[in-house]
């Protein structure tokens, strides 16, 4: 037996959610990693798992290149690589002593997402060497600039998504402290969105707990944070989700024009991906939702927010994967 339940608009919601709404995530709803995760068997290429929605094509690279090695000679110009294109274990963040907010899962893969075209080799002084000199690679042209003058990433860890429809998109994300700028990059012309405005970062800072009695299944976790600043206004503070001092497990959310490929990434380090999230443009009508009672009834229901809640609970809901209106 099937219910129809009628959502009215709700697209001005912060989190906007109905029957249009597109998910992938990098685990299995068991909590266990995708099978797509598995290194190309080719060392010298990178790994890449791609994802699809209805109307969202998307990618997560992994390598191949992690370094280069020292040499006395370069080879063709260049020094040999150190590849590595392997995928980093699914990392699990809890959020509650309980579950009763849905933890956080996301991938890292290997190498810094960089343009190696713009690698250069120097030759530098080593006690090392017979000949006291040795070639080492440089990396300051090859980093992303957010002007687009580096061009865009073609190695390392990044992610790629692009929608068939305009929409809102939500990445997400877990950011390692040390000030690691992120940037959301239109493929178009290799300029990043501006953080704050552009692409409104939510979620949570290591170390920023809620406010709770001894009791409560949050305490010493971190809080939910609607809407967290970047660090500046100027240079990479611009870029850096909140002080940049602490790990961070966020939601980048950007509004997705049609077509337009975007590129997402940590500038010097390697990004975690935990999935996505579309919701296509003009979805704000009236909608109809069906919840299937064949699934079971008794499984957690959590909010829009992935707070667990009870089955008295009303509103929006998410209970068996599926997302209804609870009255």
């Amino acid at each position: 037996m099937k219910k129809i339940f009628t959502l009215a608009a709700v697209a001005c919601m912060a989190w906007s959610v109905n029957a249009q709404t597109e998910v992938w995530s990098v685990a299995n709803e068991d909590g266990t990693l995708k099978a797509d995760y598995v290194a190309n068997p080719d060392p010298d290429k990178a790994s890449v798992v791609t994802f699809t929605t209805t109307n969202v094509t998307g990618s997560h690279v992994s390598g191949p290149v992690a370094g280069y090695k020292d040499a006395e000679e370069l080879t063709d110009g260049r020094l040999l690589p150190d590849v590595n294109n392997t995928w980093g274990n699914l990392n699990t963040k809890a959020l509650s002593a309980d579950g009763s907010v849905a933890p956080f899962y996301y991938v890292q893969g290997k190498g810094n997402p960089v343009n190696l075209d713009k690698v250069t080799f120097e030759q530098v002084e080593s006690n090392s060497t017979a000949s006291g000199l040795i070639y080492r690679a440089v990396w300051d042209a090859a980093y992303y600039n957010p002007d687009g003058t580096a061009g865009l990433p073609g190695n390392g860890t990044y992610v790629t998504v692009a929608s068939k429809v305009n929409g809102s998109m939500k990445v997400n994300v877990w950011i390692n402290k040390g000030s690691r700028d992120v940037y959301v990059v239109k493929g178009s012309d290799a300029k990043a969105l501006a953080l704050g405005t552009e692409v409104i970062a939510a979620g949570y800072v290591n170390g920023a707990n809620n406010d709770v009695a001894d009791d409560s299944p949050l305490k010493g976790y971190p809080m939910f944070q609607e809407n967290i600043a970047p660090k500046g206004a100027e240079g990479n503070d611009a870029y850096v989700v909140g002080a940049g001092n602490q790990a961070s497990w966020v939601y980048l959310t950007f509004n997705a024009v049609a077509d337009e490929t975007y590129y997402i990434f940590n500038k010097n380090t390697q990004i975690g991906f935990g999935g996505i999230e579309f919701t296509p443009a003009g979805q704000s009508g009236i909608s109809n939702i069906i919840a299937d009672e064949t699934l079971n009834p008794d499984a957690p229901m959590y909010n829009v927010l992935g707070q667990r809640v009870s089955k008295e609970y009303k509103g929006i809901v998410i209970q068996n994967g599926k997302k209804f209106i609870n009255k």
